[in-house]
């Protein structure tokens, strides 16, 4: 009996031991996967920019989610190597730039991320309440966060201010003003010998009413871009910017993007000019110091998740 008392004392030390490097283990995981400290430098960056502007400005009471991805080039040669179908790949461009994936179809996956990295250049969107930048947007632009601030401050003011249910609103209303001229555009038709068949003018008036709507939509797109610019600007001259910081940068996106100088009809996005006007003319009219009064200092904390490839801007009611 003794002698078994004697080994059961023994395993005892090595159990605390093991213990000890189990839990150790686990804090190691969790402090790499959650902790900011240890985050790739990318969204390190976007922290530092996003508590710039969030110390002089209202960033909404909802939180407010970034996330770094591939970008477009994984997308465009994904399909060009037959990994996915045209206007079906955005899995690829939206592939997590710092872990290793597996070949799929015997394509190299990490050596497209690595050429998306070198040859994708700026890449940015506001969607379902995420802004989300291709990694290569951050190579791009390299010690100038200055531009990059006005970057993600245009994304930002597209979910603070929600400008797609205005959006979505103005383009009903409109679609209503279509439908309401369609007996109109019936009866004119009805005056055209050539056209006889019933079925035939209803498919000349429903075509005629989705391009109608199709251009209107872009008319709305292009007037939310030119508002995301001078909000983006705002917020960037409240955190301590220069006044014609996002001036510049809209140069110094046009030049490594190849931003069309004119404004086509058919984009969601106006040109270079008119972006620069636009921007230039309410910039020329702004009152810092006056917006600033309003201005109420508020609290906000910062979660990183390495799995999901999320860092969340979370603002303390």
């Amino acid at each position: 009996m003794k002698r078994i008392k004697i080994k059961s004392l023994a395993l005892k030390p090595f159990s605390k031991v093991s213990l000890f490097i189990f839990l150790l283990v686990i804090s190691i995981n969790f402090i790499k996967n959650y902790s900011t400290i240890f985050m790739p430098q990318e969204y390190k960056t976007i922290k530092k920019i996003v508590d710039k502007i969030a110390s002089m400005n209202y960033l909404g009471d909802e939180e407010i989610p970034f996330s770094v991805g591939s970008g477009s080039y994984v997308e465009y040669e994904a399909e060009k190597l037959g990994l996915c179908k045209k206007d079906n790949c955005y899995y690829f461009k939206n592939l997590n730039p710092y872990k290793k994936h597996k070949d799929f179809n015997k394509v190299n996956l990490n050596e497209l991320l690595k050429q998306s990295y070198l040859y994708n250049s700026i890449e940015a969107y506001a969607w379902s309440g995420v802004v989300w930048l291709s990694k290569s947007t951050f190579k791009t632009y390299g010690d100038k966060t200055a531009y990059l601030s006005c970057l993600i401050g245009h994304e930002l003011s597209h979910i603070i201010y929600n400008d797609h249910i205005e959006q979505s609103i103005k383009l009903s209303k409109k679609i209503k003003d279509f439908q309401n001229k369609k007996d109109d555009n019936n009866n004119q038709l009805k005056n055209k010998k050539e056209i006889k068949d019933e079925e035939f003018k209803n498919e000349v008036v429903k075509n005629e009413e989705d391009i109608k709507k199709d251009l209107y939509e872009k008319v709305l797109s292009r007037e939310s871009e030119i508002k995301a610019d001078q909000n983006g600007a705002k917020m960037v001259i409240n955190a301590g910017f220069t006044k014609d910081t996002c001036l510049k940068s809209i140069i110094f996106l046009s030049k490594r993007n190849y931003i069309d100088a004119h404004t086509d009809i058919k984009s969601t996005h106006p040109g270079h000019l008119e972006r620069y006007e636009s921007l230039k003319n309410f910039i020329e009219t702004y009152n810092k110091e006056k917006e600033l009064k309003k201005f109420k200092h508020h609290k906000w904390s910062w979660k990183y998740n390495r799995n999901l490839n999320i860092l969340t801007f979370s603002p303390k009611k």
